[in-house]
């Protein structure tokens, strides 16, 4: 166990914490902390998921998480990008392939112009596909008379009736209507409604989801960067910071706003 591992779980067993509490305030799995005390990198997901449990575990235990995250010396180290294969500079059929159809195509048009000269020799001149063109002959054509034309009466169009336009009521928005979009990263969420638990548990990138509620909605993130917040049709961005523990509470007018409960233990 190396300065890393020894601080976090000298710090978790002085505060008289058990590794079951800490997954359940945090969110992260025994598995998953139990590796970083050990500093067990191969039982971790990626790297940015590592300094994500490594902040959010350390503000928990009440340490620097800057200082935890400089400790850790396997996280900074990201798998390098695979490369992309090559593009071939040669087509994938074979060449005797293609020489056999240029070949084909050669014979084809040799044996078409051999043929078109026999037949022209053995009819004389003339090929299948020629016909004789008569010449249109010219009629005399009578000039007409010019007739004066009578005045003509535009018809009378009646008026339409017109139509008397109605306002267009304005929609109201009765109480909240909130929309998540989970991006590039997985992310823990917990929603209340009206004080009320509609949604806890971990989304995985590309999820959607929405819930409505009357006068209070609560929006509580482990991972606020991976978090897209669209509240009432107006799209808020990104719910905070990658890693990022954040709640956030919306009311209505008039609703007072209740004390935001702490996210990390003392």
């Amino acid at each position: 166990m190396g300065e890393l591992g020894d601080l976090l779980r000298r710090t978790r067993e002085e505060k008289g914490l058990l590794l079951e509490q800490v997954e359940q305030e945090t969110r992260i799995r025994v598995q998953f902390l139990q590796a970083l005390e050990e500093e067990d990198y191969d039982r971790l997901p990626a790297p940015v998921y590592v300094k994500g449990f490594l902040r959010n575990y350390a503000a928990y235990l009440g340490l620097d998480p800057q200082e935890v995250l400089s400790l850790c010396q396997e996280a900074e180290t990201i798998a390098p990008a695979v490369a992309a294969p090559a593009m071939l500079d040669e087509p994938l059929e074979p060449v005797t392939i293609r020489r056999s159809w240029q070949v084909l195509v050669l014979v084809s048009a040799i044996v078409v112009v051999l043929a078109l000269w026999a037949y022209q020799r053995y009819y004389g001149g003339t090929l299948p596909f020629t016909r004789a063109v008569a010449t249109p002959t010219a009629v005399p054509t009578t000039t007409p008379t010019s007739v004066p034309a009578s005045p003509t009466v535009p018809p009378t169009v009646a008026p339409s009736p017109t139509r008397t336009l109605r306002p267009t009521a304005t929609p109201t928005v009765v109480g909240l209507h909130l929309s998540i979009e989970i991006i590039d990263q997985r992310s823990w969420l917990l929603v209340l409604a009206d004080g009320e638990r509609v949604f806890a548990g971990i989304l995985e990138p590309g999820a959607k989801d929405s819930w409505t509620a009357n006068e209070r909605m609560v929006l509580r993130s482990g991972n606020a960067g991976a978090v897209r917040v669209t509240l009432n049709g107006q799209d808020l961005g990104l719910f905070g910071e990658a890693g990022q523990v954040l709640e956030q509470e919306w009311t209505m007018p008039g609703v007072p706003t209740r004390t935001p409960v702490p996210t990390t233990a003392t």
